[in-house]
C-alpha cells in the first residue's frame, strides 16, 4: 500500500496549465502581489524516493535505532515527522534528544524494521503472522499511518466468522476504523450477521444499539424480528433481562396487521416482563387501526428506516398517464414505482406531515364532474387513504404545510371565480376550517412554510386580473398577513424554496407584456434583510411543485433550466449561481406534469425493493 505526502498533483504539463477563474459571487484568495501557486507533480513521491535511497546507501544518516540488538541507521528529520513518540523524543529534554542512538524496548526488531521501511516508502507487507509485531510497533512508535494501514489491511479480511480475533487486535490497540466497519458491517448486513456464531454470542446492550438505528438494513421489520426471536431461542434466559430493551426498537407500526398477528403470540413476546412485549404490539395494531379513522400518532415505532429524506415524485396523472407516486433512490441511481391509481386529477397540489404524502387534488370521474379530494399515501406501507376533501373546490390554489398542518390558500372556482377563502385541515382531527381570507382575492400563488410563518407571493389578483409581485407573509397563530417588499417580477404558477436564510423564487409566467422571451429571473429574499437579490433565469412556464431544497441544493423538474429536458432533473446551486444535471427519469417520462416533496423511504424493504422502474 502506498503512502503519498499530501503534495497534490499539478497538470501533466505545467506550461499548459491555466489559472481556474474564482467562482461567481466570490473574491479569488490570491492576490496580485501574492502571484498563482503551482504545484510540482510527484514532488513528494520523488523526495520520499531520494530519502530511502539516502538510508540504503547509509548517507547523511544521524540517528540509530535498535531492538534485539539489530541497529538500524535513520534520519532523525524524517522520524519525527512521522511518529509522533520521536518527535516528542527529539524535540524535549528527554535523555535520548542528546544521543545519537536510542535502544527500544516493548517491540521487536523485525516490527521496528517494518516500521522503519515504511516510514521510508509509505509501503509494508501484512501477512496474519507478522500483522500483530507490526500494530504493536506502530502503536509503540505512534505511527498514526502505519495503523491505518493495518487497519484497512484487517478490514479487507474481515467476515462475521472470522471477526472475533480481528476485535481483540483492535480493542487492544485502539483501531478505532477496524471497530467502525465492523459496526457498518452489521448494519449493512444484518441478516447475514443473524446467520452467525458472533450474532449470537452478541450482548444485550449491543444488540438493542443496533436496532435502534435508521442505518440497520432490513427487508422488513418482520425479519428483523426473527432474527431477534432466534437470539432469545437461543438463550432463554436472555427474555427476562434483555426483550424489553431489545423489543422497544422493534417498530412493530411498521409490520402488516398479518405479520402482528403473528409476532403476538411469539414467546418471547408473552413472556416479556411487565407485559412490556404485547403492549409494544399493541401499539403496532393501534397504527394501522388510528390510519383508517384519520391520522396515526407517530413515535419512534413509526420511523422507517432511512439515513435521510428521498425525493418524492408525485406525478398528478394525465389521459394517458395514471396518478403515480415515485421515489428516487440516489445512492442506487433507480426510481421506484410506490404507488399508482387510474384517477387523474385536474389540478394537484402536494405537501408532507409526519413523513405522510399529502395530494389535494381535483379528481374528474368523468362527464365534467370535478369533485375535490384529499389523498394521504403511506410510503411504511405503500398505501393510499381517502380523507374528507377540502370545502371549497379549488383550482390553481396555495397548499402549505405548517405544523402539523395543511393550509390551503385562495385559488380559483370552476367558473373562474377567484377566491379569497383559506382552509386549514387538522390531521389528527380530519376536519377543515376557515381562517381569515387573504388580503386580496388570489390564484396561481406560492405558499412556503419557514420558521412560525408562512410566505405567499405573486399570483393572480381578483381585482384586475392581473398577475402580481406581491410578497406577505401569514403568522397563522395570530391570524395576521403582514405585507413585505414585493418581488422584483409579477409573476403565477411559480414556486418558492426555502434555503438557509433565503426564500428563492423560481419559474413561474410572468406578466403579459414584460419583454423576457421566454425566460424568467430566479429571485432570492433575505429574511434577515428584506432585500431582494436577482439571479440568473430559467424558462418561464408552469413550475408549482417543481423546485425543492435537497440538501442546500435546489432540485428542478423537467424543463425548467434552459438546456434541461422533460425527463431530467437538475439541481441549482443558490450559492454559486449555477447548475447541472442530476438525475433523468426512465421511461422518458415527462416530468412537467409532476409535483415534487421528500419522504423517508427504506429502499431494501421488499416492498418496494423490486419495484424499480426499468428502462423500455
Amino acid at each position: 500500500m502506498e503512502m503519498r505526502t499530501g503534495i497534490a498533483k499539478c497538470a501533466e504539463n505545467t506550461p499548459n496549465t491555466s489559472v481556474k477563474p474564482a467562482r461567481k459571487g466570490r473574491e479569488s484568495s490570491v492576490t496580485m502581489s501574492e502571484g498563482q501557486k503551482f504545484q510540482a507533480e510527484g514532488y513528494g513521491d520523488m523526495v520520499i524516493s531520494k530519502l530511502q535511497a539516502l538510508r540504503r546507501n547509509t548517507e547523511l544518516c544521524d540517528f540509530k535505532v535498535s531492538a534485539d540488538g539489530r541497529v538500524f541507521e535513520v534520519h532523525k528529520a524524517l522520524l519525527a515527522a512521522t511518529s509522533d513518540y520521536f518527535r516528542v523524543m527529539f524535540g524535549g529534554v528527554m535523555a535520548e534528544s542528546k544521543q545519537d542512538t536510542v535502544d527500544l524496548k516493548g517491540v521487536t526488531a523485525d516490527g521496528l524494521q517494518h516500521i522503519i521501511e515504511f516510514i521510508y516508502s509509505g509501503e509494508m507487507a501484512l501477512t496474519l503472522d507478522n500483522l500483530t509485531e507490526i500494530i504493536n510497533t506502530a502503536s509503540h512508535l505512534q505511527v498514526s499511518f502505519a495503523l491505518d494501514v493495518c487497519s484497512n489491511y484487517i478490514k479487507s479480511l474481515m467476515t462475521f466468522d472470522n471477526a472475533e480475533d480481528f476485535l481483540h487486535i483492535a480493542d487492544t490497540y485502539s483501531l478505532d476504523k477496524v471497530t467502525a466497519h465492523w459496526e457498518s458491517m452489521i448494519q449493512d448486513k444484518f441478516y447475514e450477521f443473524s446467520q452467525s456464531q458472533a450474532f449470537l454470542k452478541m450482548d444485550g446492550e449491543a444488540l438493542s444499539r443496533h436496532l435502534s438505528q435508521n442505518t440497520l438494513r432490513t427487508t422488513s421489520e418482520y425479519q428483523l424480528f426473527m432474527c431477534l426471536d432466534k437470539w432469545f431461542r437461543a438463550a432463554p434466559q436472555r427474555i427476562a433481562s434483555d426483550a424489553p430493551r431489545c423489543l422497544r426498537h422493534i417498530r412493530f407500526a411498521l409490520m402488516s396487521e398479518a405479520e402482528l398477528a403473528v409476532v403476538c403470540e411469539n414467546d418471547a413476546v408473552q413472556r416479556c416482563p411487565g407485559g412490556i412485549g404485547q403492549q409494544l404490539v399493541a401499539k403496532g395494531y393501534r397504527y394501522h387501526a388510528d390510519c383508517k379513522k384519520g391520522h396515526p400518532v407517530i413515535d419512534e415505532a413509526c420511523e422507517v428506516r432511512a439515513t435521510g429524506p428521498s425525493l418524492i415524485l408525485v406525478h398528478h396523472g394525465t389521459s394517458y398517464m395514471p396518478f403515480q407516486v415515485i421515489a428516487y433512490n440516489h445512492s442506487a441511481a433507480l426510481f421506484y414505482s410506490l404507488f399508482s391509481d387510474v384517477n387523474g386529477s385536474r389540478d394537484c397540489r402536494v405537501a408532507s406531515i409526519d413523513n405522510f404524502a399529502y395530494v389535494c387534488r381535483i379528481v374528474d370521474f368523468g362527464g365534467g364532474t370535478l369533485m375535490s379530494s384529499l389523498f394521504r399515501f403511506d410510503p411504511r406501507h405503500l398505501v393510499g387513504q381517502e380523507l374528507r376533501p377540502m370545502r371549497h373546490l379549488r383550482l390553481e390554489f396555495a397548499l402549505v404545510s405548517h405544523a402539523g398542518r395543511l393550509y390551503a390558500f385562495g385559488g380559483s372556482t370552476e367558473q373562474f371565480a377567484i377566491l379569497d377563502s383559506v382552509e386549514s385541515y387538522n390531521v389528527q382531527t380530519n376536519f377543515w376550517e376557515e381562517l381569515l381570507p387573504l388580503p386580496t382575492p388570489t390564484h396561481s400563488l406560492a405558499g412556503l412554510s419557514v420558521g412560525n410563518k408562512i410566505y405567499l407571493s405573486g399570483g393572480v389578483s381578483g381585482q384586475d386580473r392581473q398577475t402580481t409581485n406581491t410578497f406577505v407573509s401569514f403568522d397563522p397563530t395570530a391570524q395576521t398577513y403582514q405585507a413585505l417588499p414585493g418581488m422584483l417580477y409579477a409573476r403565477r404558477l411559480h414556486d418558492m424554496v426555502h434555503v438557509r436564510d433565503r426564500v428563492f423564487v423560481l419559474g413561474g409566467i410572468p406578466k403579459p407584456g414584460v419583454p423576457l422571451y421566454g425566460q424568467i429571473p430566479i429571485e432570492s429574499f433575505d429574511l434577515t434583510t428584506s432585500q431582494w437579490t436577482m439571479l440568473s433565469s430559467t424558462l418561464s412556464g408552469r413550475s408549482i411543485g417543481h423546485y425543492s431544497n435537497f440538501e442546500g441544493q435546489i432540485l428542478a423538474l423537467g424543463h425548467e433550466h434552459h438546456t434541461a429536458t422533460e425527463d431530467e432533473i437538475w439541481t441549482f446551486d443558490p450559492e454559486l449561481d449555477d447548475w447541472c444535471k442530476y438525475a433523468k427519469a426512465p421511461q422518458r417520462t415527462s416530468l412537467n406534469s409532476a409535483m415534487c416533496i421528500q419522504l423517508f423511504v427504506n429502499f431494501n424493504d421488499d416492498k418496494i425493493s423490486k419495484k424499480f422502474l426499468r428502462e423500455k
